[in-house]
């Protein structure tokens, strides 16, 4: 209940996350993906999916879809930031009856433009490699 309420949210969200919402294709799969600041997360929702709100943390969100059906993958993947230091994405999986979800949250410093580097292992012989930017202010 609490994640339907928080992908409501960023659904209703202004043109700011819609212009920051992208997808890659691959064969019968898309790769939506997304990153915002925790700050949009509503407290009660942040709390029962143990995200830290802070102004100075954004949240990278990930699903995947067969055929227009959620579908499970594995994510790993990392974060550089301005001073080149590399730091691990750890990712949470949400899984709801129509629905599945990947979240992961790094911090992100004023004025900061991190480069995220992500696998997308898609099943046992198929992976995506996914790298884009995003700046931070």
């Amino acid at each position: 209940m609490h994640l339907k309420l928080l992908l409501l949210l960023l659904c209703c969200m202004g043109s700011a996350l819609a212009s920051a919402a992208q997808y890659v294709d691959h064969g019968e799969h898309r790769i939506h993906y997304t990153t915002f600041s925790s700050l949009i997360i509503p407290p009660d929702v942040a709390s029962a999916h143990g995200i830290v709100r802070s102004e100075k943390r954004v949240v990278l969100n990930l699903s995947v879809l067969k055929q227009d059906k959620p579908a499970a993958a594995s994510i790993s993947g990392h974060v550089i930031n301005l001073l080149n230091q590399r730091f691990e994405l750890v990712f949470d999986e949400i899984n709801e009856a129509e629905a599945i979800y990947y979240l992961a949250s790094h911090l992100a410093l004023e004025h900061d433009i991190l480069r995220f580097h992500l696998e997308v292992q898609l099943d046992t012989v198929e992976s995506v490699s996914i790298n884009f930017i995003r700046r931070y202010d």
